[in-house]
C-alpha cells in the first residue's frame, strides 16, 4: 500500500507502514545507515547499498547534482523532485508488468517552495549486466515499453539487469512524451544501440532502414562524440601546468597584439 505523510519537514512517499517508514527516514537523516558497499559517489549521486535496522540489503540514493542545480529546484516549484519521480517511476513500472527493484521510500525537503534535499530507497536487485548474449531479451522489453507510449531514460547496456532469464530495469526514470513521440523512441532506442549494437538485429527491418531511425543512430552519435569531447575538455583542464599553460598563450599572444598595434603606429 502506498502512503505518504510529512515527517521532520520531509514529504515522505513509501510502501511501508508509517512507523517503520519513519524509522527508516530516521536513520538516512541521522546517518545511522549501515554501509555494504559504497557503488557511486560523485557531484551528480551517492548510491550505496546499505541496510537499516529491520531492513535488509536496499539501495540508497541521493541526487546530488539535480538537488542542487538552481534550474531543476526552480522546477519543483511546479513539479515532484528527482527521489519522489523515480520512486513514482518504479511503482508504474511495476504497474505495467515489468521487473524492477521494489520500490520502499522517497523524502524531499523543500525550502520556499523548492526542493533542496532528497533521497530513495529501494530494494536492491540481485543480476548482472546484460550483455550481448541477452540482446533479444533487452531489446523485446524496451520495444515493450515504447509500445505502451513510455521511456525509460538512460538505456545502457548496464541499466538492464539479467536475473533467471528475466530482464530488470534499473537506474531509470519513466516518461510519456506528449510531442515526437516515435522521434523520442527512436532516439533511445539508438542510444541502447550504442552500447549495445547486438539490438540493431531485433529491431523490425521496415524501422531498422526508415530515414526516421537512421537519422535517429546519426544524431545519437553526434551527441555521444560532442559529450566525448566535452570529457577530453575537462580532463586536459585539469591536468597539472594547465593554468600556467593558458597564462602563457594569453602572455604570448597579448605580446602579439601589442607588437601589431606599435608596428601599425609607426608604419603610419
Amino acid at each position: 500500500m502506498l502512503t505518504q505523510f510529512t515527517y521532520r519537514d520531509y514529504r515522505v512517499k513509501t510502501t511501508l507502514p508509517v512507523a517503520l517508514a519513519s524509522e527508516v527516514v530516521d536513520e538516512c537523516l541521522d546517518q545511522k545507515l549501515e554501509l555494504v558497499d559504497e557503488l557511486k559517489n560523485n557531484s551528480h549521486n551517492y548510491v550505496a547499498r546499505i541496510k537499516t535496522s529491520s531492513i535488509a540489503d536496499l539501495i540508497f540514493k541521493v541526487p546530488r547534482k539535480r538537488n542542487g542545480r538552481r534550474w531543476e529546484r526552480t522546477m519543483t516549484r511546479f513539479r515532484d523532485g528527482e527521489a519522489l519521480r523515480v520512486f513514482d517511476s518504479h511503482i508504474k513500472l511495476e504497474e505495467l508488468e515489468f521487473n524492477c527493484p521494489k520500490a520502499v521510500l522517497a523524502a524531499e525537503l523543500r525550502e520556499s517552495g523548492v526542493v533542496t534535499d532528497s533521497f530513495v530507497l529501494y530494494q536492491y536487485q540481485q543480476g548482472k549486466p546484460a550483455t550481448a548474449k541477452d540482446a533479444g531479451r533487452v531489446a523485446h522489453e524496451l520495444q515493450r515499453l515504447h509500445s505502451l507510449a513510455y521511456t525509460r531514460g538512460d538505456p545502457k547496456a548496464q541499466n538492464f539487469l539479467v536475473h533467471r532469464d528475466r530482464v530488470y530495469f534499473i537506474d531509470f526514470k519513466l516518461t510519456k512524451p506528449a510531442v515526437f513521440k516515435k522521434h523520442s523512441f527512436r532516439m533511445e532506442y539508438a542510444h541502447f544501440l550504442h552500447t549495445m549494437p547486438e539490438g540493431i538485429h531485433y529491431l523490425p527491418e521496415a524501422e531498422r532502414n526508415s530515414t526516421g531511425f537512421k537519422f535517429a543512430v546519426w544524431l545519437r552519435r553526434s551527441i555521444s562524440d560532442l559529450k566525448r569531447k566535452k570529457r577530453e575538455w575537462r580532463a586536459y583542464r585539469q591536468q597539472p601546468g594547465y593554468a600556467r599553460k593558458k597564462r602563457t598563450v594569453l602572455i604570448v599572444l597579448g605580446a602579439v597584439v601589442v607588437y601589431q598595434m606599435i608596428f601599425s603606429t609607426s608604419s603610419a
